[in-house]
């Protein structure tokens, strides 16, 4: 089974250095892609993996948590994922391999800032899935974003771990206020806490057809839905697709680094949706998950406050 896909990430128009990263692994030991596109990956009984990570803390310290937290969580995958056989392995087992891989990746990040003083307080965003069995099981810290457009309606799978989206739901803000609000990226959920994550997970099936975006704030805070949308309503192929959309970013002023990730599902493996046949998701739950988790730490403040 093939997967075509295409990514980019950008610098922008703003930034100094690129603190975003990406990642494709087929899951079968191959030393995985980060930040860089090859051909498109032969996908081995285990699935595809594939992720962006939108770091922060300053000077280089951003770049390095991003693509260490991507390191660890290709690393991690294939140790207790990959490997194993795929005819005795459960949803089960996928669905607690990607919470051990977030939380082994925030260890990593949390480890290597502590060695490093001039890394102190560094962090990373998550968004990863692997496409298996039919499905795309997610993984999701921070807000970074996963999507998932059938032509021809675009959702939005992930919710922004984010102070301004918390104020949302509790109704202490409109929408349309968060988007302009100074706090809009402050992060309540990010690899390299030294608290545990709360990661959360997503499970969409997924038909022929279908594309699933994965991307950076730097894309979906320039970018409205219906401007993404717009560009992949006209079929082009993921190379244009990500190239339009970063394009679009950097023209409507390009604040942050852009990072776009999408995979085109159309191997024939995949079954084709019913006419007019929506797109559902759940939040699969795990007895061993963690308590859900609120508020903002002095960590968070301090490592998030320069964020624009």
């Amino acid at each position: 089974m093939l997967i075509d896909y295409a990514a980019i990430t950008h610098q922008g128009r703003v930034r100094k250095n690129n603190e975003d990263g990406y990642l494709v692994s087929a899951l079968d030991g191959e030393e995985p892609n980060i930040s860089f596109v090859s051909r498109s990956p032969q996908v081995c009984r285990a699935g595809l993996l594939a992720a962006v990570a939108d770091g922060m803390g300053g000077a280089a310290a951003g770049e390095i948590a991003s693509r260490e937290g991507l390191a660890s969580m290709a690393v991690t995958m294939f140790g207790h994922w990959g490997r194993f056989p795929m005819e005795s392995s459960r949803e089960e087992d996928l669905l607690k391999a990607l919470l051990t891989s977030a939380e082994v990746a925030s260890h990593s990040v949390l480890r290597y800032s502590d060695s490093d003083r001039s890394s102190r307080g560094m962090g990373s965003t998550l968004t990863a899935a692997v496409i298996w069995n039919g499905f795309a099981y997610i993984v999701h810290v921070g807000d970074s974003r996963a999507y998932i457009y059938r032509r021809p309606h675009l959702h939005q799978l992930t919710t922004d771990h984010t102070l301004v989206n918390e104020m949302v739901l509790a109704g202490s803000i409109t929408p349309e206020q968060a988007k302009v609000h100074p706090q809009r990226s402050m992060i309540t959920q990010a690899l390299g806490c030294p608290r545990p994550l709360d990661a959360a997970l997503v499970k969409v099936p997924v038909k022929r057809g279908d594309r699933l975006l994965l991307c950076s704030d730097g894309l979906h805070g320039e970018v409205e839905d219906d401007g993404l949308k717009s560009i992949l309503d006209f079929g082009f192929s993921p190379r244009r697709s990500v190239e339009l959309m970063v394009e679009l970013a950097l023209d409507r002023g390009g604040r942050d680094n852009v990072t776009a990730l999408l995979l085109a599902l159309d191997d024939p493996a995949f079954p084709l949706p019913a006419p007019g046949e929506a797109v559902q998701w759940t939040e699969p739950a795990l007895q061993s998950n963690p308590p859900a988790r609120s508020g903002i730490s002095q960590w968070f403040k301090r490592f998030v406050a320069g964020r624009p």
